[in-house]
C-alpha cells in the first residue's frame, strides 16, 4: 500500500520533469505542423488570388 520507506520523491522529481519535457516536445512538434499548415494555405489562397 504507499511507498517503502525510503523511497524517495527525488525519483518522482525526475519522473515527472521527463513527462513534462515529453508534453513539452509533442506541444512543439503540434504547433510546428499547425504553423506549417497556416503557411501552406496563405500560400495557396496567394496563389489562386494571383492567377485570378
Amino acid at each position: 500500500m504507499g511507498r517503502p520507506a525510503g523511497s524517495g520523491s527525488d525519483t518522482d522529481s525526475l519522473d515527472l520533469d521527463r513527462m513534462k519535457q515529453e508534453i513539452l516536445d509533442e506541444v512543439f512538434r503540434e504547433l510546428h505542423k499547425v504553423k506549417d499548415d497556416i503557411i501552406d494555405a496563405l500560400r495557396n489562397e496567394l496563389g489562386r488570388i494571383s492567377t485570378t
